[in-house]
């Protein structure tokens, strides 16, 4: 199930489903999506009932993968030079998911009640520090 809901979507940034490969084994990143020379960093991201995680990087895309659980992403548009500056989208997903977060959009990501996701970053954190934000 993936509900992106009645909010127009943000450019650059899309929803697929993730699907098994084989012996339930899912491809989140394929050499077909041409991605592979683009991320530098690779990490699991495990959220319990109630923690929030929010995020909005300069310069770094990121792809989040849910694998277990469900979840909700809540974007907003931040570039100015963007076709979709100041849009707000939310997205529900509660299968395998992937969501690509584009550069300049805040994401504020919460668990519905668990989730495992795999985020992949173009930079890691220390190239790229997440931009502060009052929360």
């Amino acid at each position: 199930m993936v509900d992106s809901g009645p909010a127009p979507s943000i450019h650059d940034a899309w929803v697929t489903p993730l699907t098994a490969v084989d012996s339930g084994r899912l491809a989140v990143v394929a050499f077909e999506d041409h991605w592979l020379r683009r991320f530098g960093k690779v990490e699991v991201v495990r959220l319990a009932p109630g923690d929030v995680l929010r995020v909005l990087r300069a310069t770094a895309d990121e792809i989040w993968a849910l694998l277990e659980g469900s979840a909700e992403f809540h974007l907003e548009d931040t570039r100015p030079l963007s076709p979709t500056f100041g849009v707000l989208q939310v997205v529900r997903v509660g299968t395998a998911t992937r969501l690509l977060v584009p550069f300049g959009v805040r994401m504020e990501l919460r668990a519905s009640p668990t989730a495992s996701l795999l985020r992949i970053m173009s930079h890691s954190e220390r190239e790229d520090p997440p931009m502060s934000e009052s929360v």
